[in-house]
């Protein structure tokens, strides 16, 4: 650290003390045990994740995805926009107005490691069965209800939600 410390000065840069540190890049091929064994950077958590060989073998590679806080700032955006208050427009409306902001998110945050992101998709469609339970008053009250007539929809249009394209997570 103090070496690349001093070569960082030498080019007129400095090293922040709390965000720099050594990590080691725990993988298959490299086994020992150290503290620090993950960093977060442009909000991709750099950690040990499972993976898969071209021959279908799992293996333990060093991999970015999702960090937590970007999830949490995802979903605290997901929440302000008051879904479930929305009960005036139809599902493809709400679609067609938040698609771009969903899309935007998966493609950045699923380009590398979109198994990371399966907790967000589950997140919004716990919030769009709650726009449902309102908006229609058949699933009033009716959690496992509304969860089944939002997986119907799912089947029947696909491609209505940006993070549907996942289904496989």
């Amino acid at each position: 650290m103090q070496a690349i410390a001093a070569r960082l000065t030498e080019c007129g840069l400095t090293m922040h003390p709390e965000k720099s540190k050594i990590v080691y890049c725990r993988d298959s091929n490299r086994t020992r045990s150290y503290g620090n064994v993950s960093f977060t950077f442009l909000g991709f958590t750099f950690r040990p994740r499972r993976a898969e060989n071209r021959q279908g073998k799992l293996f333990t590679s060093f991999l970015p995805g999702v960090s937590d806080t970007a999830l949490k700032q995802m979903k605290k955006a997901v929440k302000n926009w008051q879904l479930s208050r929305r009960t005036s427009m139809t599902l493809a409306e709400l679609a067609r107005q938040y698609n771009s902001i969903l899309r935007g998110w998966l493609d950045y945050y699923g380009a590398f490691y979109p198994e990371a992101l399966g907790k967000f998709c589950w997140y919004m469609d716990q919030r769009l069965a709650r726009w449902a339970r309102r908006k229609h008053k058949t699933l009033q009250g009716r959690r496992q209800c509304s969860g089944e007539w939002l997986r119907k929809v799912k089947m029947a249009c696909p491609r209505l939600f940006a993070h549907w394209r996942l289904a496989g997570i």
